[in-house]
């Protein structure tokens, strides 16, 4: 009897640790991805965001600046995409060297929703399903492609805002140093990522704009 009782504890006691480390699990799987849930998050929040925006405030005006932004001349697609791009990347950048940057850079990918909402709105409220076809082919392919190098931009930006601000309010040692080539290096692999992104993008829509049509 006290051996099954015994055994019985034993078995209390593993089936407790076992979902202690279940929960542990969890929150490292959660700590180790958190920022790609924030960005998926506010990303998702931006598109929502977008769309009310262009349902609400539709005008000719702003018709004009989308379909103008979206035309077909390879050139001026790329000089729209890589001006976006690069606000969006120096932003994230900025922020990183930023004392107080780490709680607000998971907000970035935000403006990539509000950007991909209205033009999403725009298609769908014009052409109605036809357009919604043509945002899922045509655009958010690089909508996808330029978000993933921002949230890695997001993740490196907010690990060295975090250092520079333990450091500063003395919760690491003063004489350890940041890598900044590190950081620098990285960031020039992904801007250089952007670029391409920005080629390929324009490239694509150019080529296909005698083939995918719309309107």
């Amino acid at each position: 009897m006290k051996n099954a009782e015994l055994l019985q504890k034993k078995s209390d006691k593993t089936e407790k640790a076992e979902i202690r480390k279940e929960k542990k699990s969890l929150y490292e799987i959660f700590t180790e991805y958190k920022t790609m849930i924030y960005s998926s998050v506010f990303f998702a929040a931006g598109l929502l965001c977008g769309a009310l925006l262009y349902k609400n405030c539709r005008t000719d005006a702003l018709d004009e600046i989308i379909k103008t932004a979206a035309g077909n001349d390879f050139l001026n697609l790329f000089i729209n995409n890589l001006g976006f791009y690069f606000l969006v990347f120096a932003l994230t950048v900025l922020l990183g060297i930023c004392l107080v940057g780490f709680p607000i850079i998971n907000a970035v990918p935000l403006i990539i929703g509000v950007q991909a909402g209205l033009e999403i709105a725009y298609y769908y409220l014009n052409f109605g399903f036809k357009g919604f076809g043509y945002c899922i082919l045509m655009i958010a392919p690089f909508v996808s492609s330029f978000l993933t190098v921002i949230v890695y931009t997001v993740s490196l930006s907010s690990e060295l805002s975090r250092k520079i601000y333990d450091l500063t309010i003395g919760k690491k040692d003063a004489a350890e140093k940041i890598e900044y080539k590190k950081y620098m290096k990285k960031y020039l692999l992904y801007a250089i990522m952007i670029v391409i992104v920005a080629l390929v993008n324009s490239g694509i829509t150019a080529a296909l704009s005698g083939i995918i049509t719309i309107g």
